[in-house]
């Protein structure tokens, strides 16, 4: 199994992840079951490619958990210094950021999304 450590440690490291280790634990153990059955047999589980997908699967699960718990406060003002976040704007870059460690762990992973076989009528 994916270990769950490194996938906290690189969520910290490359999302910034807010939370405490017992809150971020989960999520990460959830992605790396999610993945494991996708796996390739002769994968190595500690390949940095997917502890990474399985960082961005769960900083995509935290930007969407950030989006339905937002009070619809998206911009913050004092004096001259003004603030704005915008969730699709979150939302799209930890999309984007998936898909891109999706395509970088493709050769460790199968592709069981596609059947193809004869139809006999």
């Amino acid at each position: 199994m994916i270990d769950c450590l490194s996938i906290l440690s690189t969520l910290r490291e490359y999302y910034s992840a807010q939370g405490t280790d017992e809150e971020l634990a989960p999520l990460c153990t959830a992605a790396a079951k999610e993945i494991l059955p996708r796996i390739k047999p002769n994968a190595e589980h500690s390949d940095i490619r997917l502890i990474n997908l399985a960082a961005a699967i769960v900083n995509h699960r935290l930007c969407m958990r950030s989006l339905h718990s937002a009070d619809g406060v998206t911009s913050f003002k004092a004096g001259d210094v003004t603030v704005s976040i915008s969730p699709s704007a979150l939302i799209e870059q930890a999309e984007k950021e998936k898909a891109a460690a999706t395509v970088a762990a493709l050769p460790l992973l199968r592709d069981d999304g596609f059947f193809f076989g004869q139809v006999s009528i």
